[in-house]
């Protein structure tokens, strides 16, 4: 009767133990996007340089990394319905403006942006969320005068 006991009370504790772990990494999972939502809607309006659009975007990448989100063949993150997040800079072109995603900076080298674009001014004129988790999707700036 004792060890039928004993061995309920220890599966009961062991069952709570794993609730509350889970419990505890979807409460931790929560915050780090909210914290990463936060900081992202920060940029929304704001003027910025060149060199702090190279450390958002850089920043950006590494967070794709991180939750694994895909490249295709062209080495561009693949959009997810959860936790991928694109950056998309809009570059002055003659009298028009020219779009290019993150991808092709970094890929075309951070170097040659920072030396053409480190002092241009840009502005975040545009924030997509994921429509099943309201986590940020994609950023947009736009170089301005």
């Amino acid at each position: 009767m004792k060890n039928k006991f004993l061995l309920i009370i220890i599966l009961f504790i062991v069952i709570l133990a794993i609730a509350v772990y889970g419990i505890y990494l979807y409460r931790s999972k929560t915050i780090e996007s909210q914290k990463i939502n936060n900081e992202y809607k920060s940029y929304y309006n704001v003027q910025i340089i060149g060199n702090e659009l190279l450390s958002i975007i850089n920043k950006t990448a590494d967070i794709d990394s991180k939750y694994g989100v895909q490249k295709n063949d062209d080495g561009m993150y693949i959009e997810n319905d959860t936790n991928s997040i694109k950056i998309y800079v809009k570059f002055k072109y003659k009298n028009d403006y020219r779009a290019l995603e993150m991808e092709k900076i970094i890929n075309g080298g951070i170097e040659n942006f920072a030396k053409a674009y480190s002092t241009a001014n840009f502005v975040c004129t545009e924030i997509n969320y994921h429509e099943k988790t309201n986590n940020v999707k994609a950023l947009t700036f736009t170089e301005v005068d």
